[in-house]
């Protein structure tokens, strides 16, 4: 096994070891340790090809940067003195993104504005090309990032749609086969023969999602592309997504949550152009959200439980589930929320459709608030707002609060609608302001989970409990 002119030498090494070693031009190297090394090659070698069958994306320590120029004429200087010195500062869009996107998975991604969602997708779509880090993609990309932004308004939508499928790598043939289907979802009619510039926004929209999301794409990355059209459109396009999430890649980013609680598998949440959370969905909106409203998604300690009882206590307290550290709540705690408690005919628990209900909370106040607003939301399974109300939404104010009291506010519901049979979870809040600018003091995700039973089966999330049908014969033949 070795060549004529390889010079080598074998003996017993004198290690704890006790294996033989072979002498290299005078350098030692353990005979076994060589085999383990090239064992090891061939293991991770096999490990890695099956590693990148499984993944659709894949991105390692990931990066992009952009120079920021004070004055126009930094550029020229910082040309001239090239690396030498530099006259720009750096703006890292995003940095150190490392996460994987197994096949068939559908990924959501949160965050405020600025804090670099785009600018990975881009990276992910080969738009921009990474400052530092690695990318891997594995599949064809169809991207929904801003729609029709590659049409050449000069061409007929059929000549656009012909050029973006041959783009996106689609044979001629593949082409004629999918074109129909493409018009038929554009709906666009006989202004498919006609020049894109002389189309609305809404139709160069329809074309343009048409032509994405019928070229049958591996992975498809979607950028808040379905917040333009009107309302069938809209439905159209996400029923077609979610067909589309059964089989195939998504990427979803949305500011949406409850888009993206129903339709993602998995949610990563990107702030400062860095992963603050990936995680499941539902989590992820919940502390989203309460880093929307205080800055921050870490819980805050819960109110004094030596607060002046009032005359609350005298009325029926059953059935009250009192709230500690382990519930996930935020809020400034001005008002925290002590106790909560949903009920009907008399019980905990479940919920019959078509019968009163009552959604009581019991508050101390910490300190003085003139304008309080209490409400509550009814959450599905998926984290799904299913409904929801407050105390400004229906017109009734309720008392102001005063320093080292105790309240009890509750919510009668005449008749609880016709759910689908399930468990649902209620969040309650209480806050200090108006609707449209207000300071969260309390609000606790998922305070109680119940079952609602329906009266009789619902279509979709629910029905009208109280409906009555009639028929008649009209006059005259038919």
């Amino acid at each position: 096994m070795f060549t004529s002119g390889f010079k080598f030498k074998l003996k017993f090494a004198g290690t704890f070891t006790g294996l033989p070693q072979i002498r290299y031009n005078q350098k030692k190297t353990p005979i076994h340790s060589v085999q383990i090394r090239n064992w090891w090659r061939i293991l991770t070698k096999g490990l890695r090809r099956r590693r990148k069958g499984e993944m659709s994306v894949r991105t390692d320590n990931l990066g992009k940067c952009y120079h920021i120029y004070r004055k126009p004429l930094d550029r020229l200087k910082q040309s001239i003195w090239r690396g030498r010195k530099r006259f720009f500062e750096e703006f890292w869009a995003v940095r150190g993104i490392s996460l994987e996107v197994r096949k068939g998975e559908t990924i959501g991604i949160v965050g405020s504005n600025g804090s670099g969602k785009s600018t990975l997708l881009q990276l992910i779509c080969g738009i921009l090309t990474p400052t530092e880090g690695h990318i891997e993609v594995n599949g064809r990309v169809a991207a929904l990032l801003e729609l029709g932004a590659g049409f050449n308004p000069e061409f007929t939508g059929r000549e656009n749609v012909l050029m973006n499928a041959a783009i996106m790598g689609l044979s001629r043939q593949e082409i004629n086969e999918r074109y129909d289907d493409i018009a038929a979802f554009a709906d666009i009619g006989s202004f498919i023969e006609q020049p894109v510039k002389t189309y609305s926004s809404g139709m160069v929209v329809r074309l343009a999602f048409a032509t994405a999301i019928n070229v049958s794409p591996d992975i498809l990355v979607v950028d808040e592309a379905l917040a333009v059209g009107d309302a069938r459109f809209q439905q159209k396009c996400m029923a077609k997504i979610k067909e589309f999430c059964r089989a195939g890649t998504v990427i979803f980013v949305s500011h949406d949550l409850a888009a993206v609680t129903e339709l993602c598998s998995r949610a990563i949440w990107i702030e400062s152009g860095r992963v603050k959370m990936d995680r499941r969905p539902k989590f992820v909106a919940e502390k989203y959200l309460q880093y929307m409203y205080e800055g921050s998604a870490e819980s805050e300690p819960s109110g004094s439980e030596n607060s002046p009882r009032s005359s609350a206590d005298s009325q029926d307290m059953s059935g009250f589930l009192p709230v500690d550290e382990s519930f996930r709540q935020f809020g400034d705690r001005k008002v925290s929320i002590r106790q909560v408690r949903i009920r009907s005919h008399g019980g905990n628990g479940v919920i019959w459709s078509g019968q009163p209900c009552e959604i009581n909370m019991i508050l101390d106040a910490h300190e003085d608030i003139s304008d309080p607003i209490a409400g509550y939301i009814v959450k599905d399974r998926l984290g799904r707002d299913i409904m929801g109300d407050n105390n400004l939404l229906i017109r009734q104010k309720i008392l102001s609060f005063s320093r080292g009291k105790r309240y009890l506010v509750t919510f009668r519901l005449e008749c609880w609608p016709n759910l689908q049979e399930g468990d649902y979870a209620l969040c309650v809040a209480v806050a200090q302001g108006a609707l449209k600018n207000h300071q969260q003091c309390h609000f606790l995700h998922d305070a109680v989970i119940f079952r609602s039973l329906p009266s009789r089966m619902p279509v979709g999330i629910f029905s009208v409990a109280d409906t009555n049908v009639e028929s008649k014969r009209m006059k005259g033949e038919g």
